[in-house]
């Protein structure tokens, strides 16, 4: 781009940013729906040339939305900005806007996002719950089921958010309706690690450790560098007082998590994400009895 073109288009985008969006939106009334488009479009790329949570990278989505308010896919992007700046409240609202948008429209791509987020980062359960719920009443086809939610299965979701509000026996059988669902559909449960991971945890929640090594032993047997199962074992055998085997796991999650394997997220922390303090801890008490 010119230093003149990009000098006009930020002039623009300064402009838009500044006066008033009722007005501003008027202003592009007698824009066919393609010139639209087009302008929408330009101004998201030129978005994208900037570090996302950056104010010019959120002038250049606002103008955006100046120009074409409805489109709720942008909007929801625009979120994510605020989000990773600490500007929750904003983020919330612009997003919300984006799922009351597109919930009009028949569509449930904010509404994904919505859910996703409200799990990992505002830990509010019964709203995640009631997204999913939603997205699944909205998609009523065979393989609805297996409906993504921002890159992870929505039963999923569902599933972990009734675990962490203690509904241990519906989690499970979430976790099992997804898991029947991928098999149904050509995919090998074994390989939905998280859906396995967590099951495991419910039955150890209910004292159910026979079934709870049961999931964990099935799935280290595909992915034996699963640190926190290794030390979910290790706690089972503490507490069914087989000291060899509890210490034999709590090592072997020290040695993986020595080596970088672990459920680290870039954005946000697993709910059972192991720490080193945690085994050390484990281990300490297994020394003393």
């Amino acid at each position: 781009m010119s230093l003149k073109n990009f000098v006009f288009i930020f002039s623009v985008a300064l402009f838009l940013s500044c006066t008033d969006k009722n007005k501003e939106q008027s202003s592009f009334v007698h824009l066919s729906e393609s010139e639209r488009d087009s302008l929408v479009q330009k101004y998201f790329d030129i978005s994208m040339t900037y570090y996302q949570p950056s104010d010019l990278h959120r002038m250049y989505r606002d103008s955006a939305l100046i120009v074409d308010p409805n489109r709720a896919d942008y909007r929801e992007r625009l979120s994510y900005s605020y989000k990773k700046t600490g500007e929750h409240i904003k983020a919330m609202h612009i997003l919300n806007k984006a799922v009351e948008d597109d919930i009009a429209e028949g569509k449930t791509f904010a509404l994904q996002y919505r859910a996703w987020s409200l799990l990992y980062f505002y830990r509010d359960y019964k709203g995640t719950i009631n997204d999913v719920d939603k997205i699944l009443s909205m998609t009523a086809s065979p393989s609805n089921l297996l409906m993504g939610c921002h890159g992870e299965p929505c039963l999923l979701l569902k599933g972990q958010a009734l675990y962490k509000l203690n509904s241990y026996k519906e989690a499970i059988e979430v976790f099992e309706q997804l898991l029947q669902a991928e098999e149904k559909n050509g995919f090998a449960p074994i390989d939905n690690f998280l859906a396995y991971f967590y099951t495991g945890r419910c039955y150890t929640e209910l004292k159910d450790y026979k079934n709870a090594i049961q999931y964990y032993t099935e799935q280290l047997i595909v992915y034996e560098e699963f640190t926190e199962i290794h030390f979910q074992l290790g706690k089972i055998y503490g507490l069914t007082q087989d000291d060899k085997k509890a210490k034999y796991h709590f090592n072997r999650a020290l040695e993986l998590l020595s080596k970088g394997y672990k459920m680290g997220e870039p954005y946000f922390e697993r709910f059972d994400e192991v720490f080193e303090y945690q085994i050390e801890r484990e281990l300490l008490k297994l020394s003393k009895e």
